[in-house]
Formats: C-alpha cells, sequence, structure tokens
C-alpha cells in the first residue's frame, strides 16, 4: 500500500513555488502545506484548499482548463497524473 502524500508528488518547481511563500505568508504556507500533507491525492483536496494553492502557484502552474482543475496535471509529477 502506497502512503505517500501529495506533497511528495507534486512537480520539484511547483514545490519549490508553494514554499517561497513561507517567509511573507506563514500562515498560508502552513496551510497549504497542511492541506498536502494530509491528503494522498489530489481528488482528494476540497475547493477551499484547491483555491488557497492556486494563489500561490506561479502563472505557468495555473490550471487553464476545467480539466486542469479535475486532475492536478498542472503540479503532479508525470508519474503521478492520471
Amino acid at each position: 500500500m502506497n502512503n505517500m502524500k501529495l506533497k511528495d508528488k507534486l512537480k520539484p518547481e511547483v514545490y519549490a513555488a508553494l514554499d517561497n511563500a513561507k517567509y511573507q505568508y506563514s500562515s498560508s504556507h502552513r496551510s497549504i502545506f497542511a492541506s498536502l500533507s494530509s491528503v494522498e491525492d489530489y481528488r482528494d483536496l476540497t475547493m477551499k484548499e484547491l483555491m488557497n494553492i492556486y494563489t500561490f502557484l506561479p502563472q505557468e502552474f495555473k490550471p487553464t482548463t476545467d480539466i486542469g482543475w479535475l486532475y492536478g496535471d498542472n503540479i503532479l509529477a508525470k508519474k503521478y497524473r492520471l
């Protein structure tokens, strides 16, 4: 059984971009990483958690289609995409 958390499935550049909020937005940073550490799959995130993550994503990683929102391919490492 694979108990890998979602934070471990992110593209390294997405992880780094979200981690950059650490000092300026420490409360949001803690909230984002708590969310990413509490679930195993992208589909387990709530809309509130997704919006919080989206706020701190660089433009190139933001979903541009409904499918992007649905599956999270924009932030997941290739081997974890559906």
